[in-house]
């Protein structure tokens, strides 16, 4: 018999920022829309691209967050709707200071939702597409053809495989 029920999954959100923005003030929004931040990696320098240079400023530092509550994988679209409105409260002049980028973490895989079509996504609803990022095969997560290099941070792998050890166990209890 197949099951109906969407999986509960790990919410991780990549934020990455402008030093003109307070990183507490992000995360206490996060939280109010979220529920508490379980872990989060380091911040580290943001350093793969300038594709956000021009509208968010340099000197742009990235980290990953994880959330305790429990997170239905079918609402992704909605994670990242509500990230574009966190995103807004963070926009000067029309550009933002922060960019949100709500994804979720299974055994197997980490998802990323987003708001640009491309031909290895596929649509969720509400103008949100979502990718594998990363898959977990052979005892690590390995890239994708499409995988953005600031995940492959090994910041980010050592996070994630960390926050995945800790939803497998949830998962046996």
């Amino acid at each position: 018999m197949i099951d109906l029920n969407p999986p509960t999954v790990k919410l991780i959100c990549g934020v990455t920022i402008s030093p003109k923005v307070n990183l507490e003030d992000i995360i206490t929004n996060l939280e109010n829309a979220f529920g508490l931040v379980e872990d989060r990696s380091k911040l580290i320098d943001f350093t793969h691209t300038d594709y956000y240079t021009k509208e968010m400023g340099p000197n742009l530092k990235k980290l990953l967050l994880s959330f305790e509550r429990p997170f239905l994988a079918d609402n992704l679209w909605l994670a990242k709707r509500t990230t574009i409105d966190i995103e807004y409260i963070y926009t000067k002049d029309g550009k933002r200071q922060v960019n949100l980028d709500p994804g979720y973490l299974e055994t197997s895989k980490f998802v990323l939702a987003s708001t640009k079509n491309f031909s290895h996504r596929i649509y969720l609803s509400q103008g949100i597409w979502a990718e594998v990022t990363l898959i977990y095969a052979d005892g690590k997560f390995q890239k994708l053809p499409w995988t953005y290099p600031d995940y492959l941070e090994n910041e980010f792998i050592t996070f994630l495989e960390k926050t995945r050890e800790k939803y497998k166990s949830g998962l046996n209890k």
